[in-house]
């Protein structure tokens, strides 16, 4: 399972590309929208992005959910984390 750090890291660097800001510039709690300047077209293209660099697949309502930087993160860190107990699971399943 990816870390916050890392899923954070790779928000931050697809957002670096997409909104064309300094990576210091980029924090947590900067809104998408009204700090970063994000349009719809950016957004999708963030999302193209980060879907390809962490295999992480928005759906429509949580890409229109997300408005902080953080969302995104604890977005995908939330999936990850279901993913993974998933996958935990089964396992037991099959060792039973």
């Amino acid at each position: 399972m990816t870390s916050l750090e890392e899923i954070y890291a790779e928000v931050r660097s697809t957002l670096v590309e997409v909104s064309g800001t300094e990576a210091e510039g980029i924090s947590p709690s900067l809104r998408l929208v009204e700090d970063l300047g994000l349009d719809s077209i950016d957004a999708i293209d963030m999302a193209v992005r980060i879907e390809k660099r962490l295999g992480f697949d928005f759906k429509g309502p949580e890409l229109r959910a997300v408005r902080t930087v953080q969302d995104i993160v604890d977005l995908i860190h939330a999936h990850e984390s279901r993913r993974a107990a998933a996958v935990s699971e089964r396992q037991g399943a099959l060792r039973e």
